[in-house]
């Protein structure tokens, strides 16, 4: 292989690297918020307190149908906070926020059937007229250690049945 030989093969190693690269980092940089609309489906969320979002699901004809609540976790360098448990009163005046006394109808005499304390996890749903609450939480040495989930759900509106 003489010189010019080598040349040229380096010109095209050379040539086809910086292609691999631009390539490459194409498809490692950030993606754009159209990139992910196109790929993903977005979801609606509210804060209803700082760290704590509502994710509403909507019936056919606008009307919210059922309502997640959850603890954000909040990551960061400096601070981590992996509790996702929102103490039980906080929970329930949320739930007196996003659905009041008045509109929730009158409860049901007894806890629903759903409801159950096992192993330390614990999900307790109350009926009411118009809606349910259910709570999705913990029990550490048979004491409340927090909700983890509130699922309020509207009895006489359907929600898609996707979700």
């Amino acid at each position: 292989m003489d010189f010019a030989q080598f040349c040229f093969i380096w010109r095209r190693f050379v040539a086809a690297s910086i292609v691999f690269f631009i390539c490459g980092s194409l498809t490692a940089t950030g993606q754009t918020e159209d990139q992910l609309n196109a790929r993903l489906k977005r979801l609606a969320a509210f804060e209803i307190r700082p760290g704590i979002d509502v994710f509403p699901t909507f019936a056919a004809d606008g009307d919210v149908c059922r309502m997640v609540i959850e603890k954000r976790q909040y990551l960061d360098p400096q601070n981590a906070s992996f509790s996702i448990t929102i103490p039980t009163a906080l929970a329930n005046q949320m739930v007196d926020q996003l659905v009041p006394p008045s509109e929730r109808g009158k409860p049901s005499k007894y806890l629903s059937s759903d409801s159950f304390i096992s192993g330390g996890a614990s999900f307790i749903k109350q009926d009411y007229e118009n809606v349910s609450v259910g709570m999705y939480g913990s029990l550490v040495d048979g004491k409340a250690n927090g909700v983890s989930v509130i699922v309020i759900t509207w009895a006489k509106r359907v929600c898609p049945s996707n979700r």
